[in-house]
């Protein structure tokens, strides 16, 4: 089927053309449309790609931004999964003005589920102690407060904590997310028939499950975690390079298994980096989840790694969701993730992901194209012992858009008062003095022959769900 783009819940979405009339007709104004309009153009659209057969690829015009909310994994893993701890993590990210700047999603991981299906139905179901009121409610609950909802699934017979997977269940539980109003589906890698790196098997298999949820009609982003099932430190950079994988297969596709300390985000980052031109708006490299600083959480980072992770991921153009407790956000992390000149880049139109510039043993310089020809620069220091300068040098002004000679304002987005000069000249050395063990400092350059970039809110106003 032909396609073109329409606004859609605030992101470009294909449609097939025989809706083109009546949603051109109605769509105005960035979407901004009465309910009962919305209404109506929600089910024009689903009543059209029900009937589209042609599903083939993903290619659902959501992702075109990162991106940004919160997992339970990190957080309530499955000792603490539960309907009051989602509840309250949903409530703290309007309390601590999260929500407002992005931070949307509110995505369960694995143990949600009862041990078994439903008898009758076969329908996966909740487990009815830790989900008394059912994810029906639960979505309507986290929608009501101008939220989105996620959940979690497997490729394979169980999932990676034992629960009832999606093999063979695919088309029912894909149908069974969307009657939830489910809006964000994440798919693991556990159990697989035939292992968790036999490529014919898990594209045929994932590719399934990106088609069962395209045909709901409900406009569902779509996440790959080949990460079940895997050894630590595995690269699985395939999903990213392969023509089954990348932006024909997902929204967003990890690219390592878990993050879940600084030596395995470190290898994390280092194997996305090189991905840069499989990331496309709407199909994104995913590094894994942000680690917070707090002690309570099984998994954190100390409290510099933790901003450079953060700071990298924006570089990375990474889905941004936090893997800490929102509800008990330390000082420095809300701090962290409220910083809105990160965030603009994090959320940049124009789509590009960033890259490694240049590297002198254990630092490094990190750069991303932003729109308008900026260009956000990462300066890392994984020295153990020693702070020490990292330098963009020739080579790496190479790889920036300036010309040699022309003058470069130049912004500290964390306001370190490292830098000592608000311009500088294309081509020759900018040293800036970093400190040791994971910590950085990020820059925003912009040419002086235009206005520096104002930092800002980098979304606008969350629009209205369907639900």
């Amino acid at each position: 089927a032909s396609t073109d783009d329409f606004l859609f819940q605030g992101s470009m979405v294909r449609r097939p053309r025989p809706v083109r009339a009546l949603v051109g007709a109605m769509v105005s104004g960035g979407g901004a449309l009465p309910l009962m309009a919305r209404a109506t153009v929600a089910t024009a659209f689903a009543a059209a790609l029900v009937g589209w057969q042609g599903v083939a690829a993903l290619d659902n015009g959501l992702g075109r931004l990162p991106p940004m909310g919160y997992n339970t994994w990190n957080d309530l893993g499955c000792a603490e999964m539960s309907e009051a701890g989602v509840k309250a993590a949903a409530d703290a990210l309007i309390k601590t003005g999260l929500r407002d700047l992005g931070y949307v999603y509110v995505n369960l991981d694995d143990c949600w589920h009862a041990p078994i299906r439903n008898l009758s139905s076969n329908q996966l179901m909740p487990d009815p102690l830790r989900f008394p009121s059912g994810l029906k409610a639960l979505s309507s609950y986290v929608h009501d407060r101008g939220l989105r909802f996620g959940i979690y699934t497997d490729r394979g017979a169980l999932t990676c904590a034992g629960r009832p997977g999606s093999l063979g269940h695919e088309e029912l539980d894909a149908q069974t997310f969307a009657d939830w109003g489910v809006d964000y589906v994440k798919e693991d890698n556990c159990f697989s028939t035939k292992g968790p790196n036999d490529q014919e098997t898990l594209f045929a298999q994932f590719g399934k499950f990106r088609d069962s949820l395209n045909r709901t009609g409900r406009p569902i982003f779509f996440s790959v975690c080949g990460g079940g099932g895997q050894l630590p430190f595995s690269n699985l950079s395939y999903y990213a390079t392969d023509s089954r994988g990348g932006e024909a297969l997902a929204n967003s596709w990890r690219v390592t298994s878990d993050c879940t300390d600084w030596h395995t985000c470190k290898f994390a980052f280092e194997v996305a980096g090189p991905l840069a031109s499989n990331a496309v708006p709407g199909g994104l490299n995913d590094p894994d989840m942000l680690l917070g600083s707090s002690l309570a959480c099984p998994r954190w980072l100390s409290p510099d790694r933790s901003r450079t992770q953060f700071s990298l991921w924006a570089i990375l153009m990474a889905p941004m969701l936090l893997g800490t407790r929102i509800s008990d956000l330390t000082p420095f992390d809300l701090e962290t993730y409220s910083n809105s000149g990160v965030l603009a880049v994090s959320q940049d139109r124009l789509g590009k992901q960033g890259f490694c510039l240049s590297r002198a043993d254990s630092r490094s310089v990190w750069g991303r194209p932003l729109a308008g020809g900026d260009w956000a620069l990462l300066f890392l220091n994984d020295d153990w012992f020693f702070a020490a300068d990292v330098v963009c040098d020739a080579a790496c002004w190479d790889a920036l858009a300036f010309p040699s000679g022309s003058l470069v304002f130049v912004r500290d987005l964390w306001q370190t008062g490292t830098l000592t000069q608000s311009q500088v000249t294309a081509g020759v050395g900018l040293a800036v003095l970093v400190d040791a063990r994971g910590a950085s400092i990020m820059l925003r350059l912009t040419p002086v022959t235009t206005s520096p970039t104002p930092v800002g809110t980098p979304r606008p106003e969350i629009p209205s769900l369907v639900v």
